[in-house]
């Protein structure tokens, strides 16, 4: 299993430089590219820019896969992969800048290449292709547990088992109540719920205080056979914030 956390350097992301020639991208434009997901703050730049970020902090946490041996070195540190975004938000050219060995680098690639596509970057006006740099950290301990990792906590919800499970299993949960419990199987307080979706290139997730909204049960309601689905909470164990989660993969 992967554990993984990720800097929140994601919030500001680092550029390298090259802007010589128009035929390059560029490294700043007046509208940086936006992940997906975020077009209903069409008017709203900072909601947008913050959807944005939370949305790719979500989607690496969601896809990365720790190399097992990369593990078993015992290697840790931060990756920096670079990309272009093109003019129709597609990831191209994706390359490592900087590795740390064991499988990383390339894992770091791989989850680039499972990106859906971004909204373009915009500059006087013009669609512009955009380059990015990416850190992503590979950390075998963390303020933050690994959210598939934990045996001190599990999250139940109704009668969902193993990791398969239907569409019509998992929509049947909706009017169920989402718990967390401790190894003695007594029920813990949980700050907030996450959920997460993915279907080949299609990705959605939704945060909310721990109660479902209506974002979050629309992506259960839309739910279908050969997805991944996640679910997320964070759980104050002493004096830190464990990550605790379940992932399932759903079938007819």
């Amino acid at each position: 299993m992967r554990k993984i956390y990720l800097p929140f350097l994601l919030l500001s992301f680092l550029f390298a430089a090259n802007s010589i020639a128009q035929t390059k991208p560029l490294v700043h434009a007046e509208q940086m590219p936006y992940f997906s997901g975020c077009e209903k703050y069409k008017y709203k730049k900072e909601k947008k820019r913050a959807c944005s970020n939370e949305r790719i902090v979500s989607f690496l946490a969601f896809n990365v896969e720790y190399p097992e041996e990369a593990k078993a070195a015992g290697t840790e540190g931060t990756v920096y992969v670079s990309f272009i975004i093109d003019e129709e938000g597609r990831v191209t050219e994706p390359s490592i800048m900087r590795d740390i060995g064991n499988g990383c680098g390339e894992a770091a690639i791989d989850v680039l290449k499972k990106m859906p596509k971004w909204e373009p970057g915009k500059d006087k006006g013009e669609i512009v292709r955009v380059k990015l740099n990416l850190p992503i950290h590979f950390g075998l301990k963390s303020g933050v547990s690994n959210p598939l990792e934990s045996d001190d906590y599990k999250i139940t919800w109704g009668t969902l088992k193993g990791n398969k499970i239907s569409v019509k299993e998992l929509k049947a949960s909706l009017d169920k109540i989402i718990m967390v419990r401790d190894r003695f199987g007594d029920p813990v307080v949980f700050e907030e719920l996450n959920f997460s979706y993915q279907r080949k290139k299609y990705f959605q997730t939704a945060t909310s205080n721990g109660v479902l909204n209506k974002k979050q049960k629309k992506i259960v309601k839309k739910a279908k056979a050969g997805a991944k689905f996640y679910i997320g909470v964070v759980v104050q164990d002493g004096n830190k914030k464990v990550k605790v989660g379940r992932e399932f993969e759903l079938v007819e």
